[in-house]
């Protein structure tokens, strides 16, 4: 028997399954770009094709959509595939409390004047507040993201 090799997908989707719904949620919605990106590099060329064609306008409303519309989207398949055994209503109210924590951290930062690192820290705990029940991890994975996109 050959052992094939986790691709990075194959890493989130495994890290997914051993976290909580709600964390999983999280993950799998900071992650679908990523997801989406390596799921579009295995395409077939003349695939990908057709997809490079599309207006920037039609690309940004269909961003727009996946973040309004998450519960509906990639997210909540990967959601399922990772927890398979929850409700339907269950893994849906986990990508929207996903998406409102995530919301909830960027919209919290500070811009303004401090020191970064405590921005972005208190960033997430005010989202946490407001948002309870997540693993410390996943508040830590909310402090890197934040990092990351403000700096």
């Amino acid at each position: 028997m050959m052992l094939v090799p986790m691709t990075e997908a194959d890493e989130i989707i495994a890290e997914a399954r051993e976290l909580p719904l709600k964390d999983a949620a999280f993950l799998l919605w900071r992650e679908c770009s990523k997801l989406d990106l390596l799921a579009w590099r295995a395409m077939p060329a003349q695939l990908r094709d057709l997809f490079r064609v599309r207006p920037a306008a039609e690309v940004s409303a269909e961003i727009r959509y996946e973040h309004d519309h998450a519960e509906d989207g990639l997210t909540f398949d990967r959601l399922k595939l990772t927890h398979p055994g929850m409700e339907e209503t269950e893994v849906r109210h986990a990508i929207i409390a996903a998406v409102k924590f995530d919301d909830a951290c960027f919209g919290y930062f500070d811009k303004g004047r401090g020191e970064f690192g405590e921005r972005f820290t208190r960033a997430v705990e005010l989202a946490a507040r407001d948002h309870p029940g997540y693993l410390e991890l996943t508040c830590l994975r909310a402090r890197y993201y934040i990092s990351f996109y403000m700096k």
